[in-house]
């Protein structure tokens, strides 16, 4: 269903505090629904009757369903990065553990949530421009979260240590959420390919050039 308004919903920045409050109360609502019975039995009425928000007021915020579930998901997601980047971080430490830690974090938060590894799924082959602002804001704070973690590991290839570790994050919480594989099985998948490519960096920084 579309939002009558032809302009669109009201972007967040120009909402006052209560109708950010009621933003926040719909997304609230959409995460109880979604832990309760997945994402595919939710309706847009199911969400109203609950938060209290009246259906013409939902489209005020969200101009579909689905951009009201990606911005679930997105505040979900949030939670755990918020956490990690509060936190302060030696510039020294070692950063393997670290990086094993939030991965860890982040599983076993999809692993009490399979609602929400669910909706990540769907969320992730939508084509929907509001949802996939939503993926890319997501996807913005999991990188400063590693850029956060790997701070002591500065180079360009840093960038494609990030992605690789996220390309197998997003993989392994897709089967771990398919029963494919359980949760033990997924960190050590991601946590052993972590390993890999920071001490496969930290060798090739470390060998001695050859010189003939």
């Amino acid at each position: 269903m579309a939002d009558a308004d032809s302009q669109g919903p009201l972007p967040v920045e120009q909402m006052t505090s209560r109708q950010l409050a009621r933003r926040a109360r719909l997304i609230e609502t959409v995460m109880e629904l979604v832990a309760e019975s997945g994402t595919t039995a939710i309706q847009m009425r199911d969400v109203t009757d609950r938060s209290g928000v009246a259906l013409g007021t939902v489209y005020r915020y969200f101009r579909s369903k689905d951009h009201l579930l990606a911005a679930a998901l997105t505040e979900w997601q949030g939670k755990v990065t918020r956490r990690i980047l509060s936190a302060k971080r030696d510039e020294n430490a070692d950063a393997l553990p670290l990086v094993q830690d939030f991965l860890r974090r982040v599983l076993q938060a999809f692993d009490r949530a399979p609602g929400m590894a669910a909706l990540l799924m769907q969320m992730a082959v939508s084509t929907d421009p509001d949802v996939r602002k939503l993926l890319d804001q997501s996807g913005t704070s999991y990188t400063a979260a590693f850029d956060h973690l790997l701070a002591a590991e500065s180079g360009d290839d840093v960038y494609y240590i990030e992605l690789a570790i996220g390309c197998v994050l997003v993989d392994a919480i897709n089967r771990m959420s398919n029963g494919r594989i359980t949760l033990r099985e997924a960190l050590t998948q991601v946590q052993g390919v972590a390993e890999i490519l920071v001490s496969a960096r930290r060798t090739s920084r470390s060998r001695p050039m050859r010189r003939d």
